[in-house]
């Protein structure tokens, strides 16, 4: 009877086992991979996103969000005078269809039904199948791919990897900045780790050129050069802001004071700005863990909105 438990819970432990092992994929949801890039002088955004169901690869979606480059000039002749400006897309490429007007000759697809043939492929045979020569060339795909991959590919293999760390990543695009927030969860769906970050920009509006700063406000740290500098006080229900009470978090640290309070008490899609900043459930009364938040908050709770959408009910 003793050997027969005993194999018994051998057998047991082996099966529970393999199950662990089962899935290199321990948090279901959508991981996304993603790289901002200059294209013709404005700032572009390149998505890749693999979705995880039950420990398995079920999908992958690629998309790209662009911006618009305008040109404004004032006065005539010597007196001409040509001033830029740069504004994000309301709609990606894969959102804007047909519109995006890449097939203009017969029998030539348009971006989005190109994108998912590389979608397909990947979905079929993997991240890794994909192979390119020395020019950056690929056959794998057939002729009907004609835009460029690398970058895709690239961004899959990436968000594949993310999954496996149940590391999730948004992004939102404003103004000329790109918003970041990403979160670690583990397979109890407890988050280990929650941040949040923008990339901001460099533009001459005379030259009409504009280039991605190297360092994020996170890297900055202290170097981004808040504390100091006139504070904001809410008076009446309006931000006042004066010398007189000058800032005294870093913007790292208010991004934290955001973060620490979900990661405390769960993500609420009520979580909305007081007259744009700190933070409130109800519109109007101050939360007060977020009372020292005088940054700007509407961007921040749309990324975390996004970000915790993607989790879904992996998060506890």
């Amino acid at each position: 009877m003793k050997k027969v438990l005993l194999l018994f819970f051998v057998a047991f432990a082996a099966i529970a086992l393999f199950g662990c092992k089962s899935s290199e994929f321990k948090v279901d949801g959508e991981f996304m991979a993603y790289e901002e890039t200059v294209a013709r002088n404005a700032p572009q955004v390149t998505m890749v996103t693999v979705t995880i169901e039950d420990g398995e690869i079920v999908g992958f979606n690629i998309d790209t969000r662009q911006a618009r480059r305008t040109a404004t000039t004032t006065g005539e002749g010597e007196e001409a005078v040509t001033t830029y400006s740069w504004a994000w897309n309301a709609m990606t490429k894969k959102e804007l269809g047909d519109d995006y007007g890449m097939a203009t000759e017969p029998g030539q697809l348009e971006w989005y039904e190109q994108a998912a043939l590389i979608e397909a492929h990947l979905l079929e045979n993997g991240v890794d199948s994909i192979t390119f020569d020395d020019e950056g060339y690929t056959a794998d795909l057939g002729a009907s791919v004609s835009i460029t991959v690398d970058t895709y590919i690239t961004l899959a293999q990436e968000a594949v990897e993310l999954a496996k760390l149940g590391k999730f990543q948004a992004v939102y695009a404003s103004g000329n900045d790109l918003y970041s927030a990403h979160m670690v969860v583990t397979p109890k769906g407890e988050i280990e780790e929650l941040l949040l970050d923008v990339r901001q920009s460099t533009r001459d509006e005379s030259a009409g050129t504009f280039a991605w700063n190297e360092k994020t406000k996170q890297e900055l740290g202290f170097d981004y050069g808040m504390v100091g500098a006139a504070g904001y006080t809410l008076v009446n229900g309006e931000w006042v802001r004066s010398t007189e009470t000058p800032c005294t978090l870093e913007w790292f640290e208010q991004a934290a004071l955001i973060t620490d309070y979900v990661m405390e008490n769960g993500w609420n899609d009520d979580l909305q700005p007081v007259a744009q900043r700190a933070g409130s459930l109800d519109g109007s009364t101050v939360i007060d863990a977020l009372a020292g938040v005088t940054i700007r908050t509407g961007g921040y709770f749309t990324i975390l909105e996004t970000l915790f959408g993607f989790a879904g009910d992996s998060v506890e």
